[in-house]
């Protein structure tokens, strides 16, 4: 029984210190649309918890847009959601 319990804890412990690594690395980044690979589909715009893009009609059409990037974490959730590779991190400026 006490075996399970410590087994539980190195994963969570190793979830939590994936998780700080990650946010540390891309602390300093950003994400950015590739307007010509954008479909408009929304699929990322979903998976964002932040909230950060937005989809936006215009009159060349439906494409999104990153309305918040001070709110970025750039966790990649977005960019694995995306079909057609419009999303990718770049240095905050």
């Amino acid at each position: 029984m006490k075996v399970e319990y410590i087994i539980v804890g190195i994963v969570l412990l190793l979830w939590i210190l994936g998780d700080m690594y990650r946010r540390h690395k891309n602390r300093n980044k950003v994400i950015c649309v590739v307007e010509r690979n954008c479909t408009g589909c929304g699929r990322c715009v979903k998976r964002c918890t932040r909230h950060v893009l937005e989809k936006v009609k215009d009159e060349t059409g439906i494409h999104l847009a990153v309305k918040y990037p001070d709110k970025c974490t750039a966790c990649g959730d977005c960019i694995g959601k995306c079909k057609f590779e419009a999303l990718k991190l770049t240095e905050r400026k």
